[in-house]
């Protein structure tokens, strides 16, 4: 008997590449491209972009990225950045992503363009993990830092998944440390406990 999980896996794939072939279709007719310049240079990066589309298609994300980005260098449509943005999302990187994201739209996307880019969004909103960092103890004076970046205390930061460091600063001395990492769709809650300054009390020497 056939489990359910592989088949829905395959026709989640199977949707991806069609909304991918679909996308192709659109950014090679969309007159932008059709009433450019017809000449070399325009043809090479018609290239690039199909180029860059296929290794999409084909899941070698780091590839495209670089291909739309040499894109973007010389013509950074909404399309084009649109792109580079779901490179980034596919390979973990969710602020970098958001960021491109928003770019696009703003760029004048048409409605097409556009609807992915919403649709991006509002799926980033809710993957993206969260960090919350507290203090304890002596927390006088005391500056939180979130991977090298000044954090505030008891508020939710978006990160992206992967490995991070928060560091408790005193007169800019590390007292306190922790090491964690955070998971997509999860809000993690991290407390660095600071200790007290140790008092040096100084011996007087009798004659």
């Amino acid at each position: 008997m056939t489990s359910a999980a592989p088949i829905t896996t395959l026709r989640r794939r199977s949707w991806r590449r069609a909304a991918a072939l679909g996308l192709v279709c659109w950014a090679l007719l969309t007159p932008s491209w059709l009433h450019a310049q017809d000449d070399s240079a325009t043809r090479a990066l018609r290239l690039q972009f199909a180029q860059g589309l296929t290794l999409e298609i084909a899941g070698r994300w780091a590839d495209a990225l670089d291909r739309f980005e040499a894109i973007a260098r010389r013509r950074p449509t909404a399309n084009v950045t649109y792109h580079i943005g779901l490179c980034h999302e596919r390979l973990g990187r969710l602020r970098t992503a958001e960021r491109t994201y928003h770019d696009a739209r703003a760029r004048m996307a048409a409605p097409a363009v556009l609807a992915e880019i919403d649709a991006r969004l509002q799926d980033l909103e809710g993957r993206t993990p969260r960090i919350v960092l507290n203090l304890a103890g002596a927390t006088d004076g005391v500056t939180l830092l979130l991977d090298g970046e000044v954090a505030q205390p008891s508020r939710a930061i978006r990160v992206d998944p992967g490995p991070h460091v928060a560091v408790a600063l005193r007169h800019g001395v590390p007292i306190a440390a922790s090491a964690f990492s955070s998971h997509e769709r999860r809000t993690r809650f991290v407390t660095l406990t600071v200790h007290p300054v140790a008092l040096r009390v100084s011996s007087v020497s009798r004659p």
